[in-house]
């Protein structure tokens, strides 16, 4: 039994320069999982230059990809099953794990819509053994007469399965986070305990939230040689009780990490007196959704934060020594005075490090049942958050130019010209 598991990626105007690379930690976790069964794998990558190994035919065929590969993902399907007609193939990912009716298609044999580890190993069992009864949860299955849709299902308690991490080894030395080298990729916790509009990764595990469990979490990172940790989860501390576990855990263990994590604006000055002792505990960089610098802005995305907050969270943060990577949305309907109200702000705060997206509503999510009347473009390769799916106040053109135009400033940054021109680091 051989297997291929492929991570379909769409490349974007940022592509050329590549400020952020990352193994696909998705795969790493299903390779952990045919590893256990004995079943021979192989990682397809063309981000680190892993092709199909020539010679090999597989079995089974794995493709994931994030919700802008929707149609990649079925081209790719379409060529694989041409070369390989007898091969089962597999869509999955957290982007299908919403969308599953958009991949059930002629060449997609099952569509595996399950958050689960232990899911995905049933599947492959049944596949090994010619079962041809469907699973009931899970999974969607191509048949004879149709497709037997599987039940949608929900994880409660994590599964406790650590990603293989052979990949990253061999490609460690060109993943990247700016100008931050050796970064391993670390997920904890499912799901998101809040409920911004945009956010899709709320919607993920039927919308039940499972906290991390930090111990476990620190003992995954202390097992793999790298230089930096970048916890993927929606957000790293959402309570003080959280934080000073994580502490407490970190002064037990005495460890000695450099940590990449998500922290909300309020928490960061709600727990103002915790940031100097999370920067002890190996907290090197915070990410934080702003969004916007206004409050009706934020209302309407229910982030429930207070803009006139931002300076002061911008502000404990220097104090700690802790980097920052702040995340803007600037809206369709933003015009010159909304995008220099922005501008202003990212200035007065000598803002470094920040990302500045086009409000895109993604598929499933509240602000896309919203405004799916409004939407000028379907593609799913357009949803980037770097082109515009809504129609524009501004002509696109000086929309565009707007846009990109707030992103002069970033060549200011030494991290970012670090990132750009220390080829070697």
């Amino acid at each position: 039994m051989i297997v291929f598991l492929e991570k379909i990626r769409v490349k974007t105007i940022f592509s050329i320069i590549d400020p952020i690379k990352v193994e696909p930690l998705e795969l790493c976790y299903l390779e952990t999982v045919l590893n256990d069964m004995n079943i021979e794998s192989y990682i397809v990558d063309w981000l680190f230059g892993f092709s199909p190994p020539k010679g090999i035919t597989p079995d089974i065929i794995v493709l994931t990809g994030y919700n802008t590969a929707e149609n990649e993902i079925i081209r790719s399907s379409e060529v694989y099953k041409n070369i390989y007609p007898k091969a089962k193939i597999i869509a999955g990912g957290v982007h299908v794990q919403e969308n599953a009716e958009y991949f059930r298609v002629s060449t997609i044999d099952y569509v595996f819509h399950s958050g689960s580890l232990n899911a995905f190993k049933t599947l492959i069992e049944k596949i090994i053994n010619n079962d041809r009864i469907p699973l009931n949860h899970g999974v969607d299955s191509q048949q004879q007469d149709g497709w037997h849709i599987g039940e949608k299902e929900s994880l409660y308690e994590n599964e406790n399965i650590k990603p293989d991490r052979e990949l990253f080894y061999e490609v460690k030395s060109k993943i990247k986070y700016l100008d931050k080298r050796n970064v391993a990729l670390i997920k904890g916790s499912t799901g998101c305990p809040y409920n911004c509009s945009f956010c899709y990764c709320k919607l993920l595990n039927n919308k039940h939230f499972i906290a991390c469990d930090y111990e476990k979490m620190i003992e995954e990172m202390e097992s793999i040689d790298a230089e930096h940790y970048w916890v993927v989860d929606d957000v790293l501390f959402s309570t003080r009780d959280d934080a000073l576990k994580f502490i407490e855990i970190v002064k037990k263990r005495k460890s000695n990490l450099n940590i990449i994590g998500y922290l909300r604006a309020d928490f960061i000055i709600r727990e103002r007196d915790l940031l100097k002792r999370l920067r002890n505990a190996g907290i090197r960089e915070v990410i934080t959704g702003f969004e916007a610098t206004v409050n009706r802005e934020l209302n309407e995305y229910k982030k429930t934060t207070d803009a006139a907050d931002y300076p002061l969270a911008i502000s404990l943060l220097k104090q700690n020594d802790i980097d920052l990577t702040a995340l803007f949305m600037v809206q369709p309907n933003y015009g010159f005075k909304d995008f220099n109200i922005l501008r202003k702000f990212i200035k007065a705060n000598k803002i470094d490090v920040y990302t500045i997206s086009i409000m895109t509503p993604l598929k499933k999510t509240k602000l896309y049942e919203e405004m799916e009347g409004l939407l000028i473009d379907k593609r799913p390769e357009r949803y980037d958050f770097l082109h515009l799916v809504l129609k524009p106040k501004l002509p696109k053109f000086i929309f565009y130019i707007l846009f990109y135009g707030l992103h002069i400033r970033l060549l200011g940054s030494k991290r970012v010209r670090r990132a750009l021109f220390d080829k070697d680091r």
